[in-house]
């Protein structure tokens, strides 16, 4: 099948990790690569590029249509949460979205074949959990979405449906979350990537974003319902770099880019 795609950007920013990623995507769709300093929105062009800093925020938000790639939900490259985040390597998935950072609202490939592949355990729901994890976004995401009050917000929002104790985690907790875990009746946050790891150790997740709330709103809290279906939803939207350069990623990118 042959592919084209002349609306579609790529853009790098100054990051190594950003580079390659992108270098790896305009090279697999042979699309336009260029500096971010040599950005200018266009009528009917995509923006692409690897995360939100370095000028990405400002060029994703004057576009009006991009692909966002960052790691994936499930089985991304290996990191280690530190002062800094530091990634080990690139072996692991990405996700990559279209007018969104998390998820695609337009695609509900619910298909577990890709899920499968990733031989992923999931437990059984924990009824023995009594806490709320709490899960804060990083400072960046908090900035990006313009939500200081995020935390104090959505404690007073889990309230408003539960009285179980609320345990607020993050990057610096010295608890493990694994730990926490093992004792959640649920799992709450913006976006984490936390939230998927808590289904598949039987903990429901619920979220504030407005994309990820559909597969688990605050509001059904207590009901505790253990929700698969983001996690075919995540397999199904996230790719390898080798993948970039099969037929298969190119259909997934022309259901977007027209």
């Amino acid at each position: 099948m042959s592919y084209n795609f002349p609306n579609l950007n790529a853009y790098h920013t100054s990051h190594i990790i950003n580079q390659t990623v992108t270098q790896f995507f305009a090279k697999s769709l042979e699309i336009p690569f260029d500096d971010i300093v040599n950005f200018k929105a266009e009528p009917n062009k995509t923006f692409c590029s690897y995360g939100i800093l370095r000028g990405n925020e400002e060029a994703i938000k004057k576009s009006e249509n991009f692909i966002y790639i960052d790691h994936g939900f499930l089985s991304s490259s290996s990191r280690n949460f530190e002062n800094i985040t530091k990634i080990n390597n690139l072996s692991g998935h990405f996700r990559v979205i279209h007018n969104d950072l998390y998820f695609n609202n337009s695609s509900q490939n619910l298909s577990h074949d890709r899920f499968n592949k990733l031989k992923i355990n999931t437990k059984d729901l924990n009824l023995k959990g009594e806490i709320i994890v709490l899960s804060e976004p990083s400072e960046f995401v908090l900035n990006y979405f313009d939500m200081k009050d995020w935390t104090a917000t959505t404690i007073k929002l889990i309230q408003q449906y539960t009285d179980r104790k609320i345990i607020v985690h993050n990057k610096k907790s010295e608890t493990p979350l694994k730990l926490l875990l093992l004792n959640a009746f649920a799992f709450v946050s913006f976006q984490s990537t936390a939230g998927f790891q808590a289904i598949m150790e039987g903990v429901p997740a619920y979220f504030t974003h407005s994309a990820l709330s559909n597969y688990g709103d605050v509001k059904n809290i207590e009901n505790q319902i253990l929700n698969h279906d983001i996690l075919y939803l995540a397999a199904n939207s996230q790719w390898k770099l080798s993948e970039f350069f099969s037929d298969d990623f190119k259909d997934y990118i022309k259901s977007f880019i027209t």
